[in-house]
């Protein structure tokens, strides 16, 4: 199953990587800015969102074929970013089985700068960067995916 942006008319442009970025191939991540303009991985307590991001080709300096990993040289490497803006919906696993009811609320993201994918936490609101739309299988994937966009108070400006 591959992830992204399902919806939306959305343009991407190249940005620099912050140093040793993980992104997994089975769909890219959502990333922000860091203090010099490089896209940095999304974590579990990120409080904004700026784009979402594409794996680039390759292992980049990593070696293995499920994950791309950036330069250990921050700025070194760009990946193209679909900036983010309300109209854009993803299809992205969750951890748990959405339902129809839970359209609307918002929740959190699981990430880890390891090369697994992000997760949906639609059990939690903390951060509320994410807002649930609908049900995966909506937009063709399983009963544990979910149809998501950025919470528009979370999407970080351009630096």
């Amino acid at each position: 199953m591959n992830y992204g942006c399902i919806t939306g008319v959305h343009r991407s442009k190249m940005y620099p990587v912050a140093a040793s970025q993980y992104f997994a191939r089975s769909g890219g991540a959502f990333v922000y800015l860091d203090a010099n303009g490089r896209v940095t991985l999304a974590l579990t307590a990120t409080a904004t969102i700026f784009g979402y991001a594409v794996a680039g080709a390759g292992a980049g300096a990593g070696t293995d074929a499920n994950v791309w990993l950036s330069s250990a040289t921050a700025g070194a490497d760009k990946v193209p970013v679909i900036r983010i803006t309300n109209e854009l919906e993803f299809l992205v696993p969750s951890d748990g089985t959405p339902t129809i009811a839970m359209a609307g609320n918002a929740c959190d993201l699981i990430a880890v700068n390891d090369g697994t994918i992000q997760t949906a936490d639609i059990g939690t609101s903390v951060t509320d960067v994410l807002l649930i739309q609908d049900i995966g299988t909506k937009a063709g994937g399983s009963v544990t995916d979910v149809i998501v966009k950025v919470n528009p108070a979370k999407i970080q400006a351009d630096t």
